[in-house]
C-alpha cells in the first residue's frame, strides 16, 4: 500500500494477490471503499474494505457466513455486494440454481460486525430511508412476490403492501440508480455517433477507428484505449488522462491478454480508480 495527494499521481495502491480478479466495487458515506475479490481455481469469493482518503486497508480477505449455520454464504463464491447505506455494506447470495438474489446481509466493516440479517428476503431497491424488500412465494404453481419497506439498520419490518398495490411500481420509479446514489460516473464505449467522446478523442489524436472507453468531463478527458496487435490477436490496454487537452498521466492496464480490459475504471468525485491486471486497484488524486 502506498499514498500520496498531488494531483494526477497515485493517491493509493491495493494488490489483491497473485491471479485474483477484483470484481465488485462500492463506496459508502462514510468514507470507504469495498470491493469483492474472485480466486477463480478455488472458488472462493473475498471482500476488502479501504480507508479512500488514506489507502489503510482496513478490512481484509472476508468471508461472508451464513445466517444460521457456522458455513461460508453462498458456498462461499455465490455471494455479492448489494449496495450501501450511511456506514453499512449490504451483501447477498443466490437461490439455487437461479440468478435471483437471496437474503441480505448487513455489514459495517469498521466494527467488523453483521449488524443485522435475514434470509426470507430479496433485495429490491435503496430508498434511503427504507429498503424495498420481496419475499418470493407461489399460488397454484405460480410465482408471487410479496413486497415489503423494511428498516435498513435493523432490519426490521416497516410497511407490507398488497400484491396488485401500485405504490411499489410508485416507489421503483423514484428510486436513483445505484451508480447515481453512490456518485460514480461509468465510462462509455465510445461509438460514432457520441459526437461529444469523439471529438474529445480526436482533440488528442485518438483515431475515430479506435476501440477505447471514456469519460469526459472538462477540463478532464479520461480514456482507456484497447488495441489488438494483428499478427499475435493479443489485446493491449492503457488509461489515459489528459487535462484541457494535455496528457498528465497514462498507464498500462493489461497486455497480452485474449480479451480487452472493459469496464475497468471508474471516476468519483475527486479520485479515478481503475484496475491492472485485474489483480491491482489504483486509486488517481484528480484534484489537488
Amino acid at each position: 500500500m502506498k499514498s500520496k495527494q498531488e494531483k494526477f499521481s497515485v493517491r493509493w495502491s491495493y494488490y489483491a494477490g497473485h491471479g485474483v480478479l477484483i470484481w465488485q466495487l462500492m463506496f459508502t458515506e462514510t468514507g470507504y471503499l469495498v470491493g469483492q475479490k474472485r480466486f477463480t481455481p478455488s472458488r472462493r469469493a473475498l471482500f476488502f474494505c479501504i480507508d479512500i482518503m488514506t489507502g489503510d486497508v482496513v478490512r481484509d480477505d472476508y468471508l461472508l457466513m451464513d445466517h444460521v449455520h457456522p458455513v461460508p454464504a453462498g458456498e462461499g463464491w455465490f455471494v455479492g455486494l448489494e449496495t450501501t447505506l450511511k456506514n453499512l455494506v449490504y451483501f447477498y447470495t443466490y437461490h439455487f440454481q437461479s440468478p435471483e438474489h437471496k437474503g441480505v446481509w448487513a455489514v459495517d466493516f469498521r466494527a467488523d460486525r453483521v449488524m443485522w440479517s435475514r434470509s426470507d428476503i430479496v433485495f429490491a431497491a435503496n430508498l434511503d430511508h427504507a429498503f424495498l424488500v420481496y419475499q418470493p412465494a407461489s399460488f397454484g404453481g405460480f410465482p408471487e412476490r410479496h413486497f415489503l419497506l423494511i428498516d435498513p439498520f435493523t432490519g426490521e419490518d416497516i410497511q407490507s403492501f398488497d400484491l396488485d398495490s401500485s405504490a411499489v411500481n410508485t416507489l421503483r420509479q423514484e428510486v436513483l440508480q445505484e451508480e447515481e446514489r453512490q456518485k460514480v460516473v461509468l465510462p462509455d464505449f465510445v461509438t460514432e455517433k457520441m459526437m461529444e467522446e469523439c471529438l474529445a478523442m480526436e482533440r488528442v489524436g485518438i483515431a475515430a477507428t479506435a476501440k477505447c472507453e471514456c469519460i469526459v468531463q472538462w477540463p478532464l478527458t479520461i480514456a482507456a484505449l484497447h488495441e489488438q496487435n494483428e499478427l499475435t490477436g493479443a489485446w493491449h490496454s492503457s488509461l489515459k488522462i489528459w487535462e484541457m487537452d494535455l496528457l498528465v498521466y497514462s498507464d498500462v492496464m493489461e497486455e497480452c491478454v485474449e480479451k480487452p480490459s472493459l469496464n475497468n475504471f471508474l471516476m468519483r468525485e475527486e479520485n479515478l480508480y481503475y484496475l491492472k491486471n485485474k489483480e491491482e486497484l489504483v486509486c488517481v488524486s484528480l484534484h489537488e
